[in-house]
């Protein structure tokens, strides 16, 4: 039996917040994977705890109260499965994932890797040793995966949020796609960052989600059932060519009604999604919170809101709006929703634990500014960004 343990670095303050200052504690289930799912082995649920930052000095660093980020050691052993995630239809992450699949076979052979069945239909005859479960099995991966790791881009990392509707493992995302906001690594150092996740000294982001439930004209839940949403959910008005009228509720009171495209529902991490096109704020990934923001409103004063993660949201189509509306999550098209009825949203319990990088500020602080552009100002391009010479903006 293996155990994922995360010991606290430092104790917090005793005038610190007593949330704050237990342990938390995220439990997922033990597994090791084989050919055949009937022959897993389920092992006793880790342990993940609060990491607390202090400076070289050893004082408490300004706002460690709000320090979010975990540690990750695994007790006794390495991890005995990973589930490998590609992005389709890309010729140089089909040679990264043979790659990382024969490294990790040469280097940790008790380790099985997993692949997706059509990834593994596609490449078992070059990999012999990877593993499959069975397709429609999707609850196998919560039983059986110890950590994931993804090679593609944004959409590939919001893929295996899919995979996982209830705990899920640590995923060390790998940089492959055309923006790679959320993804801190680069596929070159493949080696130095899964030894560090393997032997137990990698860095854990927790990730918010929510869940999303469709609700009829009574109230009953819709069959599908409640979903994960890692980006947002999204009332929108889709083809339809009249305004949609969607009443907006905030722990069963009504908020606004508002006449527009739609409404966006999002987390930290969608607030550089979505949301940021219709204008909502950028939100640090350890904020806890959720976002409202409207699309294309017909007002001048329908601002974004953020709100108390712990807050419940329900997105009405208005009885009189003209048009229908259709629901998305993460960009999926979830149905269609008739007059009266209404999505239901809240935090979910099952965050996602990103593996990343050690200082968290100063990544983020980077790609805002590298990827998002941030406050870029107009400039020439013989100019540097502060107006002179100096290409190394030192000024």
């Amino acid at each position: 039996m293996l155990a994922l343990v995360a010991k606290r670095l430092l104790q917090s303050q005793p005038n610190i917040n007593t949330a704050r200052g237990l342990l938390t504690r995220i439990k997922y289930d033990c597994r090791r994977a084989i050919a055949t799912t009937s022959e897993i082995a389920t092992k006793a649920p880790p342990t993940i705890v609060r990491r607390r930052s202090r400076t070289a000095n050893g004082e408490r660093s300004v706002g460690d109260e709000i320090d979010q980020q975990y540690t990750l050691s695994w007790s006794g052993a390495t991890p005995r499965t990973v589930l490998i995630i590609k992005k389709a239809n890309d010729k140089q992450v089909d040679a990264a994932l043979v790659r990382i699949s024969q490294w990790l076979n040469q280097a940790y052979p008790q380790i099985n890797v997993v692949l997706e069945p059509q990834v593994y239909q596609q490449f078992h005859h070059l990999l012999p040793s990877v593993r499959t479960i069975a397709p429609g099995s999707i609850g196998e991966y919560t039983r059986v995966v110890d950590f994931v790791v993804t090679l593609g881009g944004d959409g590939t990392f919001l893929h295996v949020s899919s995979l996982f509707q209830s705990q899920v493992p640590p995923i060390i995302p790998f940089s492959m796609g055309t923006l790679g906001f959320l993804l801190p690594f680069n596929v070159a150092d493949f080696q130095s960052q899964l030894q560090k996740v393997i032997e137990g000294t990698a860095t854990l982001l927790p990730r918010t989600r929510l869940t999303y439930s469709k609700r009829t004209f009574d109230g009953s839940v819709d069959k599908q059932g409640p979903v994960n949403i890692t980006n947002e959910a999204c009332i929108h008005r889709g083809t339809y060519p009249h305004l949609t009228t969607i009443s907006c509720y905030l722990n069963d009171h009504l908020l606004t009604t508002s006449v527009g495209d739609g409404i966006i529902v999002g987390t930290p991490t969608g607030s550089t999604a979505y949301s940021l096109s219709a204008g909502g704020p950028i939100v640090h990934p350890l904020v806890s919170s959720m976002i409202v923001a409207p699309v294309c409103p017909r007002s001048l004063s329908f601002r974004p809101l953020m709100l108390p993660s712990n807050s419940v949201v329900k997105l009405q189509v208005h009885r009189e709006s003209r048009g229908r509306a259709t629901a998305y999550i993460d960009g999926r098209d979830c149905g269609e929703l008739l007059q009266g009825e209404y999505i239901e949203i809240r935090q979910s319990p099952h965050p996602l634990m990103c593996v990343n990088r050690e200082d968290l500020a100063a990544g983020w602080a980077l790609d805002i500014n590298q990827l998002l552009k941030f406050n870029r100002t107009f400039s020439y391009p013989h100019e540097s960004l502060f107006g002179d010479d100096d290409p190394e903006g030192q000024h």
